[in-house]
């Protein structure tokens, strides 16, 4: 995936953010001493978002910190690996995936955040899986910024008019996708010219709903090999999809909105869609979660992905302080803010539902994925996200493959075994993100 994006992971324009010449930060200056903590952001999230909704109120709270944002319009994860290698980074950073980010952790460029994790109580405020992710031998090096799954948007006058319901299951999504094709509407609406990365998405939504959570996390831990049948059965329901017009014939030339656009006219019936990639104006689409694509696996299913993780350089001279700001950043009000003005983005992975207040404050496309991933994720029921899970070169193959499976340049047993072998090599020589054995 490209170095300077967040990947699949971001809500608004998908443009670069403005450049800045320093702080864009208009808080208060007191009288007295103040810690200044930096923060890198890259150009995934909305910036003004950022400063806005936590930057700001937080240095309008209190006296002792001041909290400076700075964005990165290019190379941002490339500058961001090159300062920390240097001990020049600021203070906090952000590193688009988990295998990347447990690998500077690694290489000892990332602070152990164990201490503070356990002082401010993190444990019991994050989810469980999401503080994994940046877990390494026992040790915690971050936090994701958000909490992301895997929906099923869909138009409910276009379903109406087809005398269709909420697909519910596998039998039901492909009655609907048969008749919207017979009457000449597409079944899926999406793209991803303007993010070719977010292909990924399909092969990680196949994956766990075919296959189920329980198979994706024994290939994680290595105990089955990617190249099992349940996997290439996966593989080949994604591409059937493509093989019968399911999405069209522009996904790779469509861009995200103009795939999500033509749900929201009427020009599709569905979309496979993401909590951080939702259309600007969700009001004519509705939401279920997506169906389980065999009987064998439980549903609803909700699979559990992030955006960027979020660091501390080991070189930091305020860690406490920075330490502070993402205490700060864990808070029911924070989330309920972006949820509010960018629902999808920043949703970040608290253990409390929260959910009267979600559902009072942001369209129904988002409060209620975002609701259910919260408990399934509480239950230890969810799915894996390519993007979060897997190690870098092994999430590298994914996005490449994607285009050859479905397009008929390669077999599904070619591509798992391709699979197999990078993943068994990465395995080998670092940590696979996220995933731990049952004690």
């Amino acid at each position: 995936m490209s170095s300077d994006s967040e990947g699949p992971h971001t809500n608004g324009p998908r443009t670069n953010a403005p450049q800045t010449n320093g702080s864009q930060t208009n808080g208060p200056r007191t009288n007295g001493p103040q810690t200044r903590v930096t923060w890198w952001l890259g150009r995934g999230p909305g910036p003004q978002d950022l400063q806005d909704l936590f930057v700001d109120p937080f240095n309008a709270g209190q006296e002792q910190v001041r909290l400076d944002l700075e964005v990165l319009t290019s190379r941002a994860r490339d500058r961001t690996v090159e300062a920390l290698e240097a001990g020049t980074a600021p203070d906090i950073v952000m590193v688009p995936r988990a295998g990347d980010f447990v690998s500077l952790a690694a290489r000892g460029l990332l602070l152990d955040l164990t201490p503070y994790a356990d002082r401010h109580g993190w444990g019991s405020r994050l989810l469980d899986p999401a503080l994994r992710l940046a877990t390494l031998d026992g040790r915690l090096f971050g936090v994701p910024r958000s909490g992301e799954t895997m929906m099923l948007l869909f138009n409910s006058p276009v379903l109406d008019e087809l005398g269709h319901a909420a697909p519910s299951s596998s039998p039901e999504l492909e009655k609907l996708a048969e008749d919207a094709l017979r009457r000449g509407i597409t079944p899926f609406g999406a793209g991803c010219a303007d993010m070719p990365e977010s292909c990924e998405l399909l092969w990680t939504l196949v994956l766990n709903h075919y296959a189920g959570p329980a198979a994706v996390r024994a290939a994680l831990l290595g105990e089955i090999p990617w190249t099992d049948e349940v996997f290439v059965e996966a593989m080949d329901r994604l591409r059937g999809w493509f093989d019968r017009g399911w999405f069209g014939d522009r996904y790779f030339e469509d861009t995200i909105d103009q795939g999500l656009d033509r749900v929201v006219s009427g020009g599709a019936a569905m979309a496979p869609a993401m909590t951080g990639l939702l259309p600007q104006d969700p009001s004519r689409l509705g939401a279920v979660p997506f169906p389980v694509l065999r009987d064998e696996v439980s549903a609803p299913l909700f699979v559990f992905g992030t955006a960027s993780l979020i660091g501390v350089s080991a070189r930091s001279r305020q860690p406490e302080a920075a330490a502070r700001v993402l205490d700060a950043l864990f808070d029911g009000d924070v989330r309920r803010r972006f949820s509010a003005r960018v629902p999808g983005d920043w949703n970040i992975p608290l253990s409390d539902t929260d959910a009267d207040a979600l559902r009072s404050l942001a369209p129904g496309v988002f409060a209620n994925p975002a609701i259910g991933l919260t408990e399934s994720v509480a239950g230890g029921r969810h799915g894996y996200a390519s993007w979060s899970f897997l190690p870098p070169r092994s999430e590298a193959l994914v996005v490449a493959r994607v285009r050859p499976l479905v397009e008929g340049a390669l077999t599904a047993r070619e591509h798992l075994a391709e699979l197999q072998a990078v993943f068994t090599e990465e395995a080998a020589s670092g940590p696979v993100p996220g995933v731990v054995r049952a004690p």
